[in-house]
């Protein structure tokens, strides 16, 4: 059994620039002034259209899929806040941000199923959005699919609650804890501190500040049998933990932004790529203007 897969979904960031209700959280945003809007748009199509390139040269099966451009999605160039797949299943996930929720899109199920990728709904957690309990995917969730765990950082992003119905909704065990940048901040996605992949698991302990929660996650990815690597709270900041392995038995790469890999010291880069080949992919200006790297791009088709 495989942690991985070698066809994913990404949308075409058409509307992309800078979000004000969801820099409220998060801390990777920031606003580039000396830039107009439409030229920010412009050199984040690049930039995404690059790394379709990129992933499509390395083996990966890219279904790429657009919205509407009246619709003004600025952030859609994230999908996997909003919709997680599982086997022959998918998931609706509740979203924090207001401006964010119409990024969801049933026309792509369809658009998916004509393509011979046939899912059917296990679950719709927008009606939580009414009550203010959010859950965004496996921004929120990291999943350890081989052994059916599930990680999460609790914040205002990931409910606690909520996260406990979707580990019952898919039958993963799950781990709960909170966790913290360099500045004292509440992370908000869980993405943004750990990774798992077949043998590895990438995971910033130190942001752990609960001796109890840190020892609790420790334990967890030990019993995995996946090598850990630990990263630091610097290494958050520059996107290091929002990686993901992709491929098949025969072909797997680790993708990772630019600045990610930039960060990564020699043990590091030599445990990643003991069983993976690094692909490095530059996006700094969706990553500033979004707050978002390489793994947030990429919905995983399981």
């Amino acid at each position: 059994m495989s942690q991985i897969t070698k066809n994913i979904l990404m949308i075409k960031p058409n509307s992309f620039g800078y979000n004000d209700e969801t820099s409220n959280d998060n801390y990777f945003q920031k606003n580039v002034s000396h830039i107009s809007s439409s030229e920010i748009k412009s050199i984040a199509i690049q930039e995404f259209e690059n790394m379709v390139s990129i992933l499509e040269n390395n083996g990966i099966n890219v279904v790429v899929m657009e919205n509407d451009k009246n619709k003004r999605l600025t952030d859609d160039v994230f999908p996997n806040n909003w919709i997680s797949f599982h086997e022959d299943k998918y998931v609706i996930h509740s979203m924090f941000a207001k401006s964010r929720r119409s990024e969801k899109n049933q026309s792509f199920i369809k658009d998916l199923a004509s393509m011979n990728f046939s899912y059917e709904l296990l679950n719709d957690y927008s009606e939580f959005e009414n009550e203010s309990i959010f859950l965004e995917g496996t921004g929120s969730v990291v999943l350890d699919r081989i052994n059916k765990v599930a990680y999460c950082s609790i914040s205002k992003r990931s409910s606690n609650k909520l996260f406990k119905l979707f580990c019952d909704d898919i039958g993963y065990n799950a781990i709960s804890f909170t966790s913290f940048d360099l500045r004292g901040n509440l992370i908000y996605h869980t993405n943004v501190m750990m990774s798992i992949g077949d043998e590895f698991s990438l995971v910033c302990l130190e942001s752990i500040k609960d001796v109890n929660e840190r020892n609790k996650v420790k334990k967890s990815l030990e019993k995995s049998g996946k090598k850990i690597v630990t990263i630091s709270l610097k290494q958050v900041d520059l996107f290091t933990g929002n990686i993901i392995q992709l491929g098949d038995n025969k072909n797997k790469i680790i993708v990772l932004s630019e600045e990610a890999y930039e960060s990564l010291n020699k043990h590091q880069k030599n445990i990643l790529s003991a069983e993976s080949k690094l692909v490095v992919i530059p996006i700094p200006t969706i990553q500033t203007c979004g707050g978002g790297s390489v793994r947030c791009m990429i919905t995983e088709l399981i």
